[in-house]
C-alpha cells in the first residue's frame, strides 16, 4: 500500500545520479509542488544533484507571460538550480526556458527527442524491453548520421542514445530504453489504497506508461494529487493508475500548484468533455497577411479528413474553415489527445473546448505515427531547395521538435504554412494582391539549414504530398526539389521573391497568381470538394 507523506518526505525519495520521470504537457498535468519542493530540498541540502530528467514536452512557462503567471517559474523551471540536473532527455524545451539556456551553455547534457519517441519509450521501458525500433527521425538531426538527438558537447561526450539498424534492407532507429529512478505524476483524486484517477485534466498524458515503466525498473513512483477520499469511492472505469504501482502519494497543499491549466485559477469543465459550452465558437481572424496564407492552407482542405494543426499560425485554419463552413466532416486533432471541439491557442494549447474525445497521449502517438493523418499544416522557420525544414534549433539553441517529427514524417499531406519572410515587414492587402513597402530583414529560404527537423529526401522517397504556403508566395515539393507554383497579384517575380531567397527554386512552367479571393475581407465562398 502507498505511503501518505508530506511534500518533504516524498520528495526525499530522489536520490543522487538517479532518472527522475516528470509527467505533464506545457501548461498541463504538471506536478507542480512536488517540484517546487525537490528544488527546495535541493536549495537546502545540495541533494538530489546530477539527475537526469524525462518529459514529453516539459512542462513550464513560456517567456512570454500572462498578467496571472507574473514572477512565477512553473514545472521544470522550478528545479534549474545550476548542479540539480545533470542531463536532459526531453521532447521539447521551449516551455523550461532556463533549463533550455543550461543546454544552450552545456552546462546540462541535452538529449532532445521527438515526442512521440518519448512516450513510446515510457511503454517500452514499461514492457522490460532494451529499446524501441521506429522509423521516426531518419533523416532529421535525430538520425544518428547527423546529431544523434545530442544537441551540445556534454550529450556527445555522454555517448549515443541511438543507433542506425538495417533491417532486411530497411533503415531504422533503434532507440534506448529509459532507466527511471523515481517519476513525479499528477492525479485529480486518490482513494485510500492509492488508486488515482484524473477526472479534471483536460490531457491524458503518459502517466500510466511512466507509473508502470517507473515500478518496473524499481522506481519510486510519487503522485501529487488534490484531494484523497474513501475507499471504494472511484469506479473502477476511472482508476487511471492502480494503487499497487504508487509508492508515496501527496496532497498539495496550495490549490495553484493543482490548476487545470497554469495561466488559470479557473476549472474549465468544456476542456474535460464534462459540459458543452455555447461560447466556444472561433473567432474570426484579423484581416492581414497571416489571414491569407491561411485561408489559402485552408483551400487544401478535403471532406470527411482528420487533420492535425500545429501551434501558432496554422491554429488559425481551425477559424477560416468555421468562418466558411468547412468544418463539417473534419475532424481537427492534436497530438496530445483531444479531437473535435475547439482547440485552444497561446499558452492554453493543446486543450479543446468541448472534444468529441480525448485518448492518451500514447494512443494519440499510435495512431498519428500509423499514418492517421491525413493532412497537417505545421509552421517553418527555415527551408532550404531541397524542402528540408528546420523548427527546432534557433540562433545556435536546440529546443527540441515536439511532436513536429511523428506528424510530419507520417501525414499523407503535409502543408508548411507562414510568412515568407522571418516576421511581417509592412505588406499592404491591395486590389486582390499585394503591396509590398517593406520586407522583414531575415530570410526564409535558405543555402543550409542550422538544423534538420524535416527531411524533404525522405518525404519524396515515401511519397509524401508536401506544399510550403505563403503571403506572396506557394511552393511544392518534388524529387527535382522546390517548385514556385502560384506569386500573389502585385508581387514582383524577381524582386520580391528570387531576391528575398538564397536559393533559386524551380519555376513552373504553369505559374499561377493565387486567388484573388484571398486578399478580401469578405469571406471566399470556399468549396473543398475535390475538383471544385
Amino acid at each position: 500500500m502507498p505511503k501518505f507523506v508530506s511534500l518533504e518526505e516524498a520528495v526525499s525519495q530522489v536520490q543522487d545520479n538517479g532518472e527522475l520521470i516528470v509527467g505533464g504537457f506545457s501548461t498541463y498535468g504538471c506536478a507542480e509542488e512536488l517540484l517546487e519542493g525537490l528544488g527546495a530540498r535541493y536549495k537546502a541540502t545540495g541533494h538530489p544533484k546530477n539527475i537526469t530528467v524525462i518529459c514529453g514536452i516539459t512542462p513550464g512557462d513560456k517567456t512570454e507571460r500572462t498578467e496571472y503567471l507574473q514572477g512565477l517559474n512553473l514545472g521544470v523551471n522550478k528545479i534549474a538550480a545550476e548542479g540539480l540536473i545533470g542531463t536532459v532527455k526531453v521532447g521539447l524545451l521551449n516551455d523550461a526556458r532556463l533549463i533550455s539556456k543550461a543546454v544552450g551553455a552545456n552546462k546540462i547534457a541535452g538529449y532532445l527527442l521527438p515526442m512521440g519517441v518519448v512516450m513510446n519509450l515510457f511503454r517500452t521501458t514499461a514492457g522490460g524491453r532494451p529499446g524501441l525500433l521506429t522509423k521516426v527521425g531518419l533523416g532529421t538531426y535525430c538520425d544518428p548520421r547527423q546529431e544523434g538527438c545530442a544537441v551540445n558537447e556534454k550529450a556527445r561526450e555522454k555517448g549515443r542514445i541511438v543507433e542506425l539498424m538495417d533491417i532486411d534492407g530497411e533503415e531504422y532507429l533503434f532507440y534506448k530504453a529509459f532507466k527511471p529512478t523515481a517519476c513525479f505524476i499528477r492525479a485529480t483524486y486518490a482513494d485510500e489504497d492509492g488508486n488515482l484517477s484524473m477526472e479534471k485534466e483536460a490531457i491524458i498524458g503518459p502517466e500510466l506508461e511512466i507509473a508502470v515503466a517507473t515500478h518496473n525498473n524499481g522506481g519510486v513512483v510519487i503522485a501529487q494529487v488534490e484531494d484523497i477520499v474513501r475507499r471504494g469511492t472511484l469506479h473502477p472505469k476511472s482508476v487511471r493508475i492502480h494503487g499497487k504501482l504508487v509508492d508515496y502519494v501527496v496532497k498539495a497543499q496550495n490549490c495553484d500548484n493543482q490548476r487545470q491549466c497554469m495561466i488559470t485559477p479557473k476549472f474549465r469543465p468544456e476542456l474535460t468533455g464534462d459540459i458543452k459550452t455555447v461560447d466556444a465558437a472561433v473567432e474570426p481572424l484579423e484581416m492581414n497577411i497571416r489571414k491569407v496564407l491561411t485561408r489559402r492552407a485552408a483551400m487544401e482542405l478535403r471532406p470527411g479528413i482528420i487533420i492535425n494543426l500545429g501551434v501558432g499560425i496554422p491554429a488559425g485554419i481551425g477559424s477560416v474553415a468555421a468562418e466558411e463552413g468547412l468544418g463539417k466532416g473534419m475532424t481537427m486533432s492534436v497530438e496530445a489527445g483531444p479531437m473535435g471541439g475547439v482547440l485552444q491557442g497561446g499558452l492554453a494549447f493543446p486543450a479543446s473546448a468541448n472534444p468529441e474525445a480525448i485518448f492518451c497521449q500514447t494512443d494519440m502517438i499510435d495512431m498519428v505515427q500509423g499514418g492517421m493523418l491525413d493532412m497537417t499544416f505545421l509552421g517553418a522557420a527555415e527551408i532550404d531547395d531541397k524542402g528540408n525544414v528546420n523548427v527546432s534549433k534557433f540562433g545556435g539553441r536546440s529546443n527540441g521538435p515536439g511532436g513536429f517529427i511523428d506528424i510530419s514524417q507520417n501525414a499523407k499531406k503535409v502543408i508548411f504554412m507562414g510568412t515568407f519572410m522571418v516576421g511581417d515587414g509592412e505588406i499592404e492587402l491591395a486590389d486582390g494582391g499585394l503591396k509590398i513597402i517593406k520586407n522583414s530583414d531575415k530570410i526564409k529560404f535558405v543555402k543550409k539549414l542550422q538544423q534538420i527537423t524535416f527531411s524533404g529526401e525522405y518525404a519524396v522517397k515515401n511519397g509524401q504530398e508536401v506544399m510550403f504556403i505563403t503571403e506572396r508566395a506557394v511552393f511544392n515539393l518534388t524529387s527535382e526539389g522546390l517548385v514556385l507554383t502560384e506569386i500573389a497579384g502585385g508581387v514582383d517575380l524577381q524582386k520580391d521573391i528570387l531576391d528575398k531567397m538564397e536559393f533559386r527554386p524551380i519555376i513552373s512552367r504553369d505559374l499561377k497568381q493565387m486567388d484573388p479571393r484571398l486578399f478580401y475581407p469578405e469571406r471566399m465562398g470556399l468549396d473543398t470538394t475535390p475538383g471544385k
